[in-house]
């Protein structure tokens, strides 16, 4: 017998990445199933104010599941440090879009998270930025004022009162 044919298997590398990125992900999904499971679900017909939490953080749950799973069957980077910088930014800009929706409007609101988030990817130019800004914001303006007529402020209320 060979000596080759002793020697066990390599062993692929394991995606860090996407396995702390997919248990991640099922980390805020199992927290947000958590704390909406107080809400009334209803049905696709009689919408409840749980239903649209409970899908998306099931979604979110499953795509977190399936990242982890192809992080662990794939070979992909090592993890080797944490983008602390870009994380803050992104949790940074939803926080304020938290905070500026009621008092702001949802035009300036959009705007601010756009602005804050784009600032996390190193290689965004401001043109890159300003473009997406007047897109996004057309787009919630269209599919939420219009399409839903939902009854939030697009406007900052200084302009509305007149």
């Amino acid at each position: 017998m060979q000596n080759d044919q002793l020697a066990p298997a390599p062993r692929r590398p394991l995606g860090a990445k996407d396995v702390t990125a997919g248990v991640f992900l099922v980390a805020v999904a199992l927290g947000g199933l958590y704390y909406s499971q107080d809400y009334e679900i209803g049905s696709a017909a009689q919408m409840g104010p749980g239903y649209m939490p409970m899908l998306v953080f099931g979604l979110l749950g499953l795509l977190g599941a399936a990242v982890a799973i192809l992080g662990i069957k794939g070979e992909h980077d090592p993890l080797e440090s944490w983008a602390w910088r870009e994380m803050f930014l992104i949790l940074g800009a939803m926080a304020a879009f938290g905070v500026l929706i009621e008092h702001v409007g949802m035009a300036v609101s959009v705007a601010v998270v756009v602005v804050i988030s784009g600032l996390a990817d190193r290689d965004q130019t401001i043109k890159g930025i300003a473009g997406l800004t007047v897109a996004l914001v057309a787009i919630c303006w269209a599919v939420f004022t219009l399409g839903l007529g939902l009854n939030v402020s697009f406007l900052p209320p200084a302009f509305t009162q007149f």
